[in-house]
């Protein structure tokens, strides 16, 4: 983050080492980061970051970047020295490379006995899977969502957005704060294992139940639900219209069916969960008539207005002009030497007393690194000559 938005934000106080990498780490430092903590990223300087790279802009926002060889000896003491300035250090690395690079958490805690160091591997660090490398889809895929996504032809789903990815991020904000708490309350730091494969699976919690209780496996079901009906997806007006439809009780189905006027519909039993799953085709064939002959965003309105959860199925396009979204304020936009003015999620969390228009974007690796080095650590001009020369650090172009 740039030095001048340090000294606001909730957690202006807090200072964080990020090596991680892609997603999951990222997007739990950017957050921090948002709200004001002194994210330095600590990058390998022979693995630039991509300027073209939408997930890299949208990750690494708001942080300061120093390039750091920890495979040798100086750019590990410069790690250490930073440490030692430091609340948290995080990493996704498998587990070996921390200890095969000598700066596990058994290390860093004799460095700074307080750290709060989270490790955030495929699998965890320890078990028979622990060095197993992995990504998000990886991780859903073994957390079983894909076998509960799809049409009951046997053919698994993925979510498509890497799921295991940002719900561990998300995860690991939530560990941070704890034992950022922890270390107010008690002076003492912790090491936080949070395993990429594992942080899909407390999400499915009831599916997880419902087998070893009745040693049912459940089976997909499209769009539908058991709970309610009618629910799924229905194609509007015009090209690749949809909107999301869910009833969730009587009441809310006879709103529906009034708007309906349906002489099949009406023919029917339907004043119940269980008979409209019953007749969910015929319920499904009626509304994807009615919706096929309005514009989306008309179908919804009606359906809201009569208290029908409903929702606009959204493109990448409508959602950067969505009136609402835009209103709450909430895309980032910045300006990219290379490719000039993109626009970016921001923060889906209120509360942030640093207004977006102080953000940064992404820095390139080592940029940096002298302010780092010389404001932190102490320095001199001519150590940082040393360093750049033994290769431990990078500076930059």
């Amino acid at each position: 983050m740039a030095k001048d938005l340090i000294s606001s934000g909730s957690l202006s106080d807090i200072r964080v080492l990020d090596l991680t990498r892609v997603w999951a780490g990222p997007l739990a430092t950017r957050v921090m980061g948002d709200f004001g903590a002194d994210i330095i990223k600590i990058s390998d300087p022979r693995v630039q970051l991509l300027s073209s790279n939408g997930l890299n802009h949208k990750l690494n926002r708001n942080k300061r970047n120093i390039g750091v060889r920890l495979d040798i000896e100086e750019g590990r003491d410069v790690l250490l020295g930073l440490v030692k300035k430091s609340d948290v250090i995080i990493e996704n690395f498998r587990p070996r490379v921390m200890r095969n690079l000598n700066i596990g958490y058994d290390v860093l805690k004799t460095v700074k006995p307080d750290i709060i160091f989270v490790s955030m591997p495929g699998f965890g660090v320890d078990g028979p899977y622990s060095e197993y490398p992995a990504f998000g889809t990886t991780a859903e895929a073994v957390a079983g969502i894909p076998s509960l996504i799809g049409y009951g032809d046997g053919v698994p789903i993925s979510t498509g957005i890497a799921y295991g990815d940002p719900i561990s991020g998300l995860n690991a904000i939530t560990l941070i704060m704890a034992a950022l708490r922890i270390k107010n309350q008690t002076g003492h730091g912790q090491f936080i294992d949070i395993a990429l494969s594992a942080s899909p699976l407390c999400n499915l919690g009831e599916y997880v139940g419902a087998y070893s209780g009745s040693k049912k496996v459940p089976n997909p079901s499209g769009n539908r639900s058991k709970e309610y009906s009618p629910q799924g997806a229905f194609r509007c007006r015009g090209r690749d219209q949809w909107i999301a439809i869910s009833v969730f009780n009587n009441r809310e189905w006879m709103n529906l069916k009034n708007l309906l006027n349906d002489s099949d519909v009406n023919d029917i039993q339907t004043d119940t969960l269980e008979h409209r799953k019953n007749h969910e085709e015929i319920i499904e064939g009626a509304l994807a008539k009615w919706t096929s002959r309005l514009d989306a965003f008309e179908a919804v309105s009606l359906l809201q207005e009569n208290g029908i959860r409903s929702g606009n199925v959204s493109s990448g396009a409508q959602l950067l002009e969505d009136a609402h979204l835009n209103d709450r304020d909430f895309f980032f936009d910045f300006e990219e030497e290379e490719y000039g003015w993109k626009r970016y999620d921001g923060n889906s969390i209120p509360g942030n007393k640093i207004p977006k228009s102080k953000w940064s974007g992404t820095n390139d690796v080592g940029v940096n690194s002298k302010e780092i080095l010389t404001d932190l650590l102490g320095y001199t001009e001519s150590l940082c000559k040393e360093l750049a020369s033994k290769e431990a650090v990078y500076f930059g172009d």
